[in-house]
Parts: structure tokens; C-alpha cells; sequence
């Protein structure tokens, strides 16, 4: 009888990672919760906590940052989100685990988050869309994939997420409703549902064999965050993007057929349709 996965998940008490661990649970595999907050906290930052914490794992997924960089000091943003993404992949390489799940973000190309009014100039974005970010957040989430392609060299098998948005159906539809289409423009009117997300992370811990041992993989919804169909939202907000497809009814801005490919993911979740 095959023993089930024991999976370390960071930051399991937060939005992402309470629906990871949910779906790994209803998937079979054994959960190890590493978070600040319940009964048994972890600090990530501390790399002999972050050990004790991971004993038993044989995978990990790394959910645990910073979220936004609002109200926190360019300093503590940095030092926290790449020392805790740091200790998680030495400590599980230290330890003999070899499957690692990082959860980077969208906010990667630095649209979301620039001190500057940065748009996208190529569409749709995947990973092969240059990242000429210039704020700290989306420098915090460079470190957590250069530092995933490191452990991989060494022969972990690592992906890295890049998550748009994470939002509930009805999160995505009141932002929908209440959001000017030019504020979207930035982040290419993106948003990935929580399910679909977690999702994700779940089966990045068995990559097909089309994966080359690291990889970096956009995960977006099929739609987007407006009633404005996407030609228009593209001709009225980003006229000057070079556009190397269509973009029919309320298509996404964003190329996330590399995910399909390596993990076998597809967004199913729309907040059109509950």
C-alpha cells in the first residue's frame, strides 16, 4: 500500500493556503501547516524553526509572503518574503525532499505595484514577457523564482506559480461592478479564482513529463475583470500594445497554456457564471 504525500504548505492559514491545504487533505495526503498564526506558529525567517516544522515532509509548497506591499517598509518586505522562501527550499534540500511548489505572483512584471504608470507592451503576457519591474514587491517575487531555478540546478524538481489575483467569485464580481475599466488596464483586467489557484499548487507536486525540472507558469482565468469586451478595453487602454492574437468577447490578456502543458492545469472558475 503506497503511503500518501506528506506535504509542508507555508502560510496555511492564509487565503491561498487554507484552500491548498483543504485540497490536499480531500486529495488524501497528509498536511504539516507552517504559519505564524494558530496553535503552533512558525517563523519562516528562522531557518531551525522552518526544519523542525518540515520533519516527516516529502514535498513542500511554499504559499507564505508578504502579500501586498502596502504599509510595509521596502526593508521588511524584502527580507521577509526572499529569507522565507530562502530557508523553505535549503531546509527541504538539507532534508531530502526534492518536489518544491513556490507561489510567485503575477505582480512579477511590476505593473501592479510600480511607483510609475508601467503598462504592458506585448500581448497576451507569458512567461517569456519580459519582467522590467522597478518595485521592491515584484523584485521580492524575482528572488523567490531565481532562488526555485538554483535548487533545481541542483536537481529538485521546482515550479514556480504566478497567480493573478487571487479572489473569490464573489470578490471578482464586485470588483467587476465597481471598478473603472482604465484602473484594470495595469493588471491587464487579470484575476485568478482561489479554487483554481490552489488547484494549481496541488498539481505541480506531479508535473508532467513535459516539465524540465524548473518552471516558471502564469496562472490566470480564462476571462477578465469587466463587462467591457477585450478589444475594446485593449483599443481604449493599451492602444499602443502589440498584439500577437485575438482577443474575443471578455478573453484574457494573459497565455497560460505553458501550465497546461507541464501540469496539465486550465482555469474553471468564472465569477460570470456561479
Amino acid at each position: 500500500m503506497t503511503e500518501p504525500p506528506v506535504v509542508w504548505v507555508s502560510g496555511a492559514r492564509g487565503k491561498l493556503g487554507r484552500e491548498v491545504c483543504r485540497q490536499l487533505r480531500a486529495a488524501g495526503a497528509r498536511v504539516l501547516e507552517a504559519d505564524l498564526q494558530g496553535s503552533s506558529p512558525v517563523d519562516l525567517t528562522d531557518a531551525d524553526e522552518v526544519a523542525r516544522s518540515m520533519r516527516g515532509a516529502t514535498a513542500i509548497i511554499h504559499c507564505a509572503a508578504i502579500p501586498t506591499p502596502e504599509h510595509t517598509e521596502p526593508s521588511e518586505l524584502v527580507r521577509n518574503n526572499t529569507m522565507a522562501c530562502f530557508n523553505a527550499l535549503e531546509e527541504a534540500w538539507k532534508a531530502g525532499i526534492r518536489t518544491a511548489v513556490l507561489v510567485s505572483s503575477g505582480a512579477i512584471h511590476g505593473t501592479s505595484f510600480s511607483p510609475e504608470p508601467l503598462l504592458f507592451s506585448t500581448l497576451p503576457v507569458d512567461e517569456s514577457t519580459p519582467l522590467d519591474f522597478v518595485d521592491p514587491y515584484a523584485l521580492t517575487k524575482d528572488f523567490t523564482e531565481r532562488m526555485g531555478a538554483m535548487y533545481a540546478r541542483r536537481g529538485m524538481t521546482v515550479t514556480a506559480l504566478r497567480p493573478h489575483w487571487i479572489l473569490t467569485s464573489s470578490e471578482a464580481e464586485h470588483i467587476a461592478h465597481t471598478r473603472s475599466d482604465a484602473d484594470g488596464a495595469a493588471s491587464l483586467w487579470g484575476w485568478i479564482h482561489i479554487e483554481d489557484a490552489a488547484r494549481a499548487c496541488v498539481l505541480a507536486l506531479q508535473p508532467r513529463p513535459e516539465h524540465r525540472g524548473y518552471e516558471a507558469v502564469v496562472i490566470a482565468s480564462d476571462d477578465t475583470l469587466s463587462e467591457t469586451p477585450t478589444d475594446d478595453l485593449l483599443d481604449r487602454h493599451l492602444g499602443a500594445a502589440a498584439r500577437h492574437r485575438d482577443f474575443p468577447g471578455h478573453a484574457s490578456g494573459f497565455d497560460t497554456s505553458r501550465a497546461a502543458v507541464v501540469l496539465g492545469w486550465h482555469a474553471t472558475r468564472s465569477w460570470r457564471r456561479r
